[in-house]
């Protein structure tokens, strides 16, 4: 089992190019490095085709698992993810992987994986059908920074199921080693030259919302909980909406959204409160001018993305220390 930690990113396609472009001029300015060993680089593109499972009434689902089957280069994986443990806008989950024969799931080796308990009978396997797809293009770097390795993926394509279809336009960061931090750092570099955000949907959410069409929203604290939690627990709020107001490609989700910056800033450090008050006056400002193409207005701003990695990095921070 391998532990993924993560930090995923929204691009609009408009900004696609330019993010690539970001990325090889990282690459082409760290390529005079003398150690060869710390040289970033631009790795082969992939062309990915994956089949999700679960049973109709979503299970797996249901349980935090994800099971799916992807095809890469004339070879199959299989592969399960956990729902894993919340990082505050990050995603830390268990992985396991298989190379497998063909596209038939082998369940056998599910006997590797902890299994939440109303899974472990096996019962559901006999139920299993392949939910929807997610077909995409993965464009892949190699980045040395800050002592640290990241891979930097940007995948472009969509989920389809029976259901409908959504676009799949996003980059990801994997620490592969080194502090956990240098994610923010590098994900920052990205914020100030594309305009980007902060997203907590996986593929797989995308792939099941298609189906019952349902927001997920983080769990609110008890009122006798720490203020820490309920700055995570705002923070979240935003994110989500945030992805939703796109997905859903409503703009009155703003108001939400403002409501939840607001909530935010009284539970955070006073320099961190001012900026994002700044950002809220932002939005009030664009929504005070036509609706008409408010969405792309919002899109095309960095300053949701740079206040989203540095109230996420803030949070984390704090999570860190010993209590």
């Amino acid at each position: 089992m391998a532990t993924e930690l993560e930090l995923k990113l929204m691009v609009q396609p408009e900004y696609l190019k330019s993010a690539c472009a970001f990325l090889d001029t990282f690459c082409e300015k760290n390529s005079s490095a003398q150690d060869t060993s710390s040289k970033s680089s631009r790795q082969a593109t992939l062309d990915l085709m994956n089949g999700y499972y679960d049973t109709a009434n979503a299970l797996l689902l249901e349980n935090g698992i994800a099971l799916r089957i992807r095809a890469v280069n004339r070879e199959f994986i299989q592969t399960v993810k956990t729902r894993g443990s919340s990082r505050v806008g990050m995603h830390a989950r268990g992985e396991w992987e298989w190379h497998v024969d063909s596209d038939g799931l082998d369940l056998t080796l599910l006997s590797e994986v902890p299994l939440p308990e109303p899974l472990q009978d096996m019962q559901w396997s006999r139920d299993l059908i392949e939910v929807f797809r997610t077909d995409f293009q993965r464009h892949v770097w190699l980045i040395h920074f800050q002592s640290s390795v990241l891979e930097v993926v940007c995948d472009e394509g969509e989920v389809s199921s029976a259901y409908g279809r959504d676009n799949i336009c996003e980059l990801e960061l994997e620490l592969k080693s080194g502090d956990e931090g240098a994610l923010y750092e590098f994900a920052h570099l990205i914020a100030q030259q594309v305009p980007v955000q902060v997203s907590v949907v996986s593929k797989a959410q995308k792939g099941s919302r298609l189906k019952h069409r349902r927001i997920e929203f983080p769990s609110k604290p008890n009122p006798q909980d720490s203020l820490l939690s309920f700055a995570e627990y705002w923070y979240e709020t935003w994110l989500v909406y945030w992805e939703a107001m796109f997905y859903l490609e409503d703009e009155a989700l703003l108001q939400p959204i403002r409501s939840a910056v607001y909530q935010l800033k009284q539970c955070v450090p006073t320099e961190l409160s001012k900026r994002l008050e700044a950002l809220d006056q932002c939005y009030d400002s664009l929504f005070k001018v036509d609706r008409e193409g408010l969405l792309e207005r919002l899109a095309s701003k960095p300053e949701t993305g740079i206040m989203m990695l540095s109230t996420g990095q803030w949070l984390n921070q704090q999570l860190d220390r010993p209590a």
